[in-house]
């Protein structure tokens, strides 16, 4: 559980990099955690620090020649020595390459994570795909997406500069539905295709959904490209069907890279915006306008629940209507949906075996009071974002901590698959250390994870780590269709982000997930935010009645 070099390097040299307020955090935290029994003997500070160390020092850390020097120097100088005389080493020459992260990994027992990878030559070609030949028969989508599909694509395709929104719960198969009319609209038009995310796990699972859907599709040579991975050089004479996070727009050159685009061979048809709601951001707004100047056509993909959404009557939550009201003026107020008939659309997709059957928990968490000043209520309001200052009081309410404890420690012993999205950065580090206290196969990945950030997701999908921690990177794009239970232990102001985030647990028996899942929120009561948890209410379709458990 604790590894025994890191073991014997000094508590002071472990809290210097972990930085000494997150050490006492999780000191306290600790502390508090034992006082409800959970522990039967007292862990050492440098035990804790150990933990914590692995888990908050990035994957690159060895790389920087300063940093592998200092850990060096803070080893016990036989174990230093032994190094410097297998890898030939004087202060001077220290480098960390292949050979030096597997000898650090293996002699002295290292976590993975660290493993410096080969360049491998095939690694250029990830993000780019072509194709020649249909490569297997057509594949039906399900009922309620082949009407929406057939829908859809009727409209984009014979209405000129048309504009529409998708909408279709989580876990129903939007991405699928949508990758059908790239395909029949790469069939039938020269013209290339741009598909726009702002995560790398969006970016990527469009690019997989494609590769998959169009070998059933297939009429004609095309290509694939994920900018996120591929850089090099591409024919631009081939029909293209381009992935890009709209991020990558926001450069110098930014009227340059969409003139490319628009210039290869045929032009831009169709461009697709994953989470259609990002798309009315002053500056993802003013870069989808350009990109349509040459008349291509705009759907827009949301899993939001429109129907909910148009009630929206307190003060508080108006920001969320007018939101919605511009979305749809931005897509020509057209939208398309699942036909349920009398059914509401949750209970359609529940009936089908598509979505699980999800029990909603609340955990009582902190109260904050007069904290914010009148100028950040009124930030609030408008930009749906909570304050970093209630996430750090959240973070170190030492009561708070032990309650989500407690609560992940019982459902891990009941062997259950957790995706844990925590009050903040260091709040899902903090509770990855802990779990691993008591034995229990937990990891924590964020956006400087890197490369292993993979190795981490899939260890987690086979089932070898029990508890996913993360803060802000798994709430779109992950798909791990086997998840019992989704811990939202982050506040949020935001709709649409708590939807991805309890989707991450909704895919039902008949897509490969389960019968049943649990999503645990954590309920805080600030004060300074009135109605902060009310927009949970919104998705009480999504969960089954407690009459029904």
């Amino acid at each position: 559980m604790v590894n025994k070099i890191l073991k014997s390097l000094s508590l002071s040299y472990l809290s210097d990099h972990i930085g000494i307020q997150d050490f006492n955090l999780a000191k306290k935290t600790y502390e508090e955690i034992c006082e409800d029994g959970h522990f039967e003997h007292d862990i050492s500070d440098k035990v804790l620090a150990v933990l914590l160390f692995q888990n908050s020092i990035p994957n690159d850390y060895f790389e920087s020649k300063k940093s592998l020097l200092n850990f060096c120097n803070a080893l016990p100088k036989y174990i230093k020595d032994k190094v410097y005389t297998d890898l030939k080493w004087d202060d001077s020459k220290l480098k960390w390459d292949i050979k030096t992260s597997e000898y650090f990994i293996e002699q002295l027992g290292l976590p993975k994570k660290f493993l410096k990878k080969k360049s491998v030559i095939k690694e250029k070609s990830l993000g780019f795909k072509s194709f020649e030949l249909p490569e297997y028969t057509f594949k039906n989508l399900k009922d309620y997406q082949s009407k929406i599909y057939y829908d859809a694509y009727s409209y984009i395709s014979s209405v000129p500069n048309s504009r529409c929104i998708i909408q279709m719960p989580t876990g129903s198969g939007k991405t699928r539905t949508s990758m059908e009319i790239v395909c029949e609209t790469l069939n039938n038009s020269d013209q290339n295709i741009l598909w726009l995310a702002n995560t790398e796990e969006l970016c990527e699972q469009a690019y997989e959904a494609f590769i998959e859907v169009w070998r059933f599709l297939s009429k004609k040579k095309v290509q694939v490209i994920n900018h996120i991975k591929f850089k090099e050089e591409y024919d631009k004479s081939v029909q293209t069907f381009h992935v890009a996070t709209l991020q990558s727009f926001n450069i110098k050159d930014k009227v340059g890279k969409i003139k490319q685009l628009l210039n290869q061979n045929n032009g831009l048809g169709l461009i697709i915006v994953d989470e259609a709601h990002i798309s009315i951001a002053n500056t993802y707004k003013d870069t989808i306008t350009k990109l349509l100047n040459e008349g291509a056509k705009l759907i827009g993909l949301t899993a939001t629940p429109g129907r909910n959404l148009g009630k929206t009557s307190n003060r508080d939550l108006d920001s969320n209507k007018n939101e919605n009201e511009k979305l749809s003026e931005f897509y020509f107020n057209t939208k398309f949906e699942i036909d349920t008939g009398d059914l509401p659309p949750i209970d359609y997709l529940r009936n089908k075996g598509i979505l699980s059957n999800a029990k909603f928990i609340s955990i009582e968490g902190s109260t904050v009071e007069n904290i914010l000043t009148k100028i950040e209520i009124s930030k609030i309001q408008i930009e749906n974002k909570v304050p970093q200052k209630i996430k750090d009081i959240l973070t170190n309410d030492f009561r708070r901590n032990a309650i989500i404890f407690d609560k992940l420690l019982s459902l891990l012993k009941e062997n259950k698959k957790i995706i844990f999205f925590g009050t903040s950065l260091k709040h899902s580090k903090l509770m990855t250390t802990l779990v691993s206290l008591k034995g229990f196969k937990a990891a924590h990945v964020d956006g400087s994870s890197g490369r292993y950030r993979s190795s981490i997701i899939k260890s987690f999908k086979r089932g070898d780590t029990q508890l996913l921690c993360n803060y802000g990177v798994l709430s779109t794009g992950f798909d791990d269709p086997k998840i019992d239970v989704v811990f939202m232990a982050r506040p949020t102001q935001s709709i649409v982000l708590y939807s991805q985030i309890i989707g991450r647990g909704l895919r039902g028996p008949k897509i490969g997930g389960t019968d049943n899942c649990e999503i645990y929120t954590v309920f805080d009561n600030i004060v300074d935010m009135p109605n902060n948890n009310e927009i949970y209410s919104y998705f009480d379709d999504y969960f089954i009645k407690k009459s029904e458990y």
